[in-house]
């Protein structure tokens, strides 16, 4: 079974404290006895932020696992004072690789791939793996950038 779900997301501007935001909430419900996950959900079509240049994005946050991921994982980890993976940060570029991989080795049986179903399920489907993963009570999940970015648009549909 998995708990509930919070979905944060911005206006039409970026970096207004989502991350902040969102890992407040989790210490919140974590000093309530719940188990909190966090998921860090970016638009960009990079597959991590591992290449991403620090100027236009922050700096760069490395798992424990060895994650490159958004610098907002350490503000989820010092928040909740449990350590993360890079299965916390997922990017639309991840996503796609992943659907691309899976239409390649014939998953979809040589149907035609498609942003809804197949984007907007494999979303929800990892959505639903770190929920799982964690035994959260609660899973919190911040949707990067802005509602304008066309990038966001399938994690918005999902």
């Amino acid at each position: 079974m998995t708990g509930k779900f919070i979905f944060v997301t911005g206006g039409v501007a970026s970096a207004l404290g989502k991350g902040i935001t969102s890992a407040s909430i989790g210490r919140l419900l974590k000093a309530r006895g719940l188990r909190v996950s966090l998921l860090k959900f970016d638009p960009y079509v990079n597959v991590d932020a591992g290449t991403m240049n620090p100027h236009q994005h922050g700096e760069v946050f490395v798992t424990e696992d060895g994650g490159e991921t958004d610098m907002d994982l350490g503000h989820y980890e010092r928040f909740i004072d449990e350590p993360l993976g890079k299965a916390n940060n997922a990017t639309t570029g991840k996503i796609y690789l992943s659907v691309i991989t899976r239409e390649r080795r014939g998953d979809y049986l040589g149907g035609t791939v498609q942003v809804i179903p197949h984007v907007t399920n494999e979303i929800k489907d990892e959505i639903l793996r770190v929920a799982r993963q964690a035994q959260a009570d609660v899973t919190i999940v911040e949707v990067g950038g802005t509602v304008g970015d066309i990038e966001g648009l399938p994690l918005l549909e999902a």
